[in-house]
């Protein structure tokens, strides 16, 4: 995946989103989707202003009215006056549910807005649906407006999108770089939002491979020697201005060219869409003091059980990781949540010799859609030493089945993101944990008398030659289970690695990242390992997905 060079740009604005405890009393009413903003769901969902706030629409006047409680004498109401019921709308026809059950709704697909008339675009609806914006939140970043601050645009030509769920598209670009600059701002074009799910940006160091000059499918990485993400834009995000103390460095010494990745979600596989989004970027020749980065923390190993009202997980970067991936202290300007639509709450604490200084984010009503980050009067000092503990909540009380961490919308993630200066203060930005391991940066693994990097790229004398082993003795292509294969595998599960726990399913997370690994964790199979034991993967996040989704994510996130 190339070196994880963090990156990013917290994107997001300072939003205020709708009365939490009033959304849980009505059914679905964390799942209404905006009429004309796709990927979006109105969360003040009796305010005019779809964040919550303000002005009552006439749901919200009627929901006050009944006193913000869900019965069925307001459930049989029609406030939007288009035919159809409140409980019809929200997934209720039958005006059976009750707030605080554990029971969904009798629909948690096709609801609508029970304020809005419907359908949004028919002549019957048009006087009535005046109020209703369809815009996004607009960029506030007065820096651009510096008489020494230029921008440039980069887009991708009109693209047929895949009748696809998921597909990842990236293309590559030329950047200014007669000189050095410093990139400070970002604006996002989004061309079609029924499909765009995230964009990222990536800095292209020189490479010796061929650079396509058309849009290319990437999977999750950009590659072609594009593997430090820049920046990005996230659904709910009017783009992204950095920190006055810091810019992202490019140009002449460092990147020459920027390769935009584009996450088309298309759920209901709809052929005949096509996309030309892209990025307006703000940069300018007059440096700022700081090159700028941002440090990601979290939980990379999530599984979420479905009919839950609330799932914690936490992730901690450590004292000790602290004190090696730290050269002298960092400055952070802001911090940001992230987790898909089952989060609920997003907190990352700041930890010196055991107590908490301060909460770097508490946000008790997260919301995927409104990306909100923090942002701090005096940058927050970070120590060698000290510990930041980040903790996710999730709701599952609409899922029927088990979420795992992944890149995918449906999908769950767990991060807490900090942007800092100076870049050359961190090692290394990532300090995630992986159920009870954190990867520390991935300088290190080692648990339980297991180096897990050790023993999976064979640099320690002991597991290299078990490892040999196996492959010397055991034929995939036979499927049989010799018996001196069946030895090499008995002594190889032996190793500290393998003996069980979470530094187990760690090292064959990585593992089974590769073609190779999989070939390997097959011989295993053949000697029948047993199914929960080391040999057979499991549900949940593997190697590729904590590389390159981090990539992903990292990208879409610092200011």
């Amino acid at each position: 995946m190339g070196t994880l060079t963090i990156l990013l740009l917290l994107l997001g604005t300072c939003g205020v989103s709708g009365y939490g405890e009033y959304r849980k009393r009505l059914p679905n009413g964390e799942r209404v989707p905006h009429p004309c903003r796709a990927n979006f769901f109105w969360h003040g969902l009796g305010h005019i202003n779809a964040l919550g706030g303000g002005s009552r629409n006439n749901f919200g006047k009627d929901f006050a009215a009944n006193g913000h409680t869900w019965t069925q004498d307001f459930c049989r109401l029609d406030s939007d006056g288009d035919g159809m019921t409140n409980g019809q709308e929200l997934g209720d026809p039958n005006c059976v549910w009750n707030a605080g059950s554990d029971t969904a709704p009798s629909r948690t697909t096709q609801i609508t807005h029970p304020g809005v008339c419907d359908p949004f675009d028919s002549p019957a609806c048009a006087a009535k649906n005046e109020w209703v914006s369809c815009k996004g939140a607009e960029l506030e970043c007065d820096a651009i407006n510096s008489p020494d601050v230029l921008n440039f645009t980069i887009r991708f030509p009109e693209t047929e999108v895949p009748a696809e769920d998921t597909t990842y598209m990236c293309m590559i670009f030329d950047v200014p770089s007669d000189r050095d600059y410093h990139y400070i701002a970002s604006k996002p074009l989004i061309d079609n939002d029924n499909v765009m799910h995230h964009v990222v940006v990536y800095g292209c160091t020189d490479t010796t491979e061929e650079i396509p000059n058309a849009p290319y499918k990437c999977g999750m990485d950009a590659g072609k020697g594009c593997t430090v993400g820049l920046g990005g834009w996230t659904v709910g995000s009017p783009g992204e201005c950095l920190n006055d103390n810091f810019g992202l460095s490019f140009g002449k010494s460092r990147y020459t060219r920027f390769a935009l990745e584009f996450h088309w979600n298309n759920p209901n596989e709809v052929s005949g869409w096509k996309d030309s989004s892209g990025m307006t970027f703000y940069y300018t020749p007059n440096l700022r003091k700081y090159n700028g980065s941002a440090m990601a923390l979290g939980q990379m190993h999530l599984a979420i059980p479905p009919g839950r009202q609330e799932v914690t997980f936490r992730g901690e970067c450590t004292s000790d990781c602290t004190q090696k991936l730290m050269t002298e202290p960092i400055y952070v300007t802001s911090g940001l949540n992230h987790m898909h639509y089952l989060g609920k709450a997003g907190f990352v604490e700041h930890i010196r010799n055991g107590q908490r200084l301060r909460y770097l984010t508490n946000e008790p009503e997260y919301s995927y859609d409104n990306p909100r980050y923090f942002r701090y009067n005096e940058p927050v000092e970070i120590l060698p030493g000290d510990s930041l503990v980040t903790t996710c909540k999730f709701d599952s009380t609409y899922k029927k089945k088990w979420v795992f961490y992944g890149d995918g919308t449906s999908d769950e993630m767990c991060f807490g993101f900090l942007s800092f200066y100076p870049e050359h203060a961190m090692k290394n930005a990532m300090c995630v944990s992986w159920k009870g391991i954190n990867t520390c940066g991935r300088e290190s693994v080692i648990e339980e008398n297991c180096d897990a990097f050790g023993f999976i790229f064979q640099y320690d004398t002991q597991s290299t030659a078990l490892r040999k082993a196996v492959d010397k003795n055991c034929n995939l292509a036979s499927n049989l289970c010799t018996p001196e294969c069946k030895m090499a595998v008995m002594d190889l599960l032996q190793h500290p690695c393998l003996r069980g726990g979470d530094v187990t399913d760690y090292v064959r997370s990585l593992i089974q990242s590769s073609k190779a690994g999989l070939e390997f964790l097959g011989k295993l199979r053949m000697c029948d390992v047993k199914k929960n034991d080391f040999g057979f993967p499991t549900s949940g996040a593997t190697g590729t997905s904590m590389a390159s989704s981090l990539l992903i994510i990292l990208a879409l996130l610092l200011v």
